[in-house]
């Protein structure tokens, strides 16, 4: 697409405009090799734009193609998913001041959240959570969240910047009743499992659509330093039944798992 083309997408045009004087206006059109740059705003005088910092060309060119061709391929709401997660910060910031809708979803039910959390793009969570409507337990068709999916593949900082976030739901499950506590002790991620108890509101005990708690899924994946980081925690339920009427010392038990059983048993677990 010819750059001048880009420039058409009003929104982008709009947005660059309003940090330009005259000056650099023109420095932006000659940059961009277009024979004209026709700004929506009177901001083009020179008084106005006294104390701005000045723009660096080359940097306003990339984000304004960058922003452009997104818009173009996915419309303006999933561009702004596909900035979040490709961890184009410049773009996402850019779409926001736009008036992009934060919380649109793409056809899988994924916000710009969503997938920025996923894919570890810690700097664009950081943006996204700025954003005054943001719905930080969005789901997706999955019924996952941003924070389950952050400590679903292993990425601290987000998650760490998603407990921060006002109105955080940390219990929030998905379709089948896990917890982000849930998914870190089943998989073995002691340290994300330690960061989450820190938490005041956290359910230690709660239960998946198994009759499963986090407990039951750490001791049942062989997850010795998780037991332990959980076994301390002072409410604790230990003695938990799932569905196949299974208790964590159960089946540590039924397969050798004898640290594990060790564990649950000075801990008073039957």
């Amino acid at each position: 697409m010819e750059v001048a083309q880009l420039l058409l997408i009003p929104t982008v045009l709009e947005i660059i405009c309003q940090h330009l004087s005259f000056e650099e206006a023109i420095q932006l059109r000659d940059a961009l090799k277009v024979d004209s740059l026709k700004c929506p705003f009177t901001i083009i005088d020179p008084k106005r734009s006294k104390g701005l910092k000045k723009i660096i060309i080359p940097e306003v060119n990339s984000a304004t193609i960058a922003t452009a061709e997104l818009i173009k391929m996915y419309g303006l709401n999933l561009a702004l998913i596909e900035a979040a997660g490709k961890g184009q910060n410049a773009v996402v910031q850019t779409l926001l001041s736009a008036g992009v809708d934060v919380n649109a979803t793409d056809k899988n039910e994924w916000t710009a959240l969503i997938s920025a959390a996923a894919r570890g793009r810690n700097e664009v969570v950081q943006t996204l959570l700025t954003a005054k409507d943001i719905d930080v337990n969005a789901v997706n068709q999955y019924g996952d969240t941003a924070l389950i999916l952050a400590v679903l593949n292993n990425h601290n900082s987000v998650v760490q910047t998603l407990l921060n976030a006002k109105d955080i739901d940390i219990n929030a499950t998905d379709r089948n009743g896990k917890t982000a506590l849930m998914f870190a002790a089943q998989y073995g991620q002691n340290q994300l499992v330690q960061t989450l108890l820190t938490m005041k509101n956290i359910n230690v005990n709660a239960i998946n659509n198994d009759g499963q708690t986090a407990l039951i899924l750490a001791a049942d994946n062989y997850h010795n330093e998780v037991v332990r980081t959980l076994l301390t925690v002072k409410d604790i339920d230990v003695g938990v039944v799932d569905l196949d009427g299974m208790t964590a010392l159960m089946l540590a038990d039924s397969v050798g798992r004898k640290e594990i059983f060790k564990f649950l048993s000075a801990a008073g677990a039957n």
